[in-house]
């Protein structure tokens, strides 16, 4: 379906799903995503959808992705794959100036899903997009968080973030060492 440039890309996206016939369950199952992702992202909600899901959607739609360059994909030049589910085992929240952040404990698998949740694994910032190849809750390239709680999830996120985390220390210590 020919779109305008001008024209917004999630909106793009949403124009193109509906002129195919799809629904957003259907196009998120194409694009190895949660429907609740496409939702959000057809709605302009920014990191809810991976760099990887993005171009995925615009070869689906037959679309130009914003910002598409040439070049190897972050699997391809061995980013380090997390967990976006904020609410998964192998995300340590923690708190930094205030701010409430996730450390990705790498613990979520190499394939495309979490081992531990079953959600589709990320390699590339949610952000800006580059690969996440070093260690830690923020990206390298743009200082972004790399998975976050949604806002109004929890009335006290300080409190849910100790409970988190006390729940995520005591389930590693259960799990059988290797």
């Amino acid at each position: 379906m020919p779109t305008s440039s001008a024209e917004p890309f999630h909106l793009q996206v949403r124009a193109a799903r509906r002129a195919a016939h799809w629904s957003q369950s259907e196009l998120a199952a194409r694009a190895g995503c949660r429907q609740s992702q496409i939702s959000e992202f057809e709605a302009g909600v920014r990191g809810k959808v991976a760099r990887e899901t993005v171009v995925k959607l615009s070869e689906l739609l037959g679309l130009e992705a914003p910002g598409e360059t040439a070049g190897p994909s972050a699997a391809a030049i061995g980013a380090r794959a997390r967990c976006p589910n904020f609410e998964c085992p192998s995300n340590l929240p923690y708190w930094v100036g205030g701010q409430l952040l996730f450390l990705p404990l790498g613990t979520a698998g190499s394939g495309t899903h979490c081992a531990i949740c079953g959600e589709v694994l990320e390699r590339a910032c949610p952000h800006c997009g580059a690969p996440v190849l070093a260690p830690g809750g923020c990206c390298e390239s743009c200082g972004s968080p790399l998975v976050e709680m949604p806002g109004g999830f929890a009335s006290d996120p300080r409190a849910w973030a100790e409970a988190q985390r006390a729940a995520v220390v005591a389930l590693r210590a259960a799990l059988p060492r290797a």
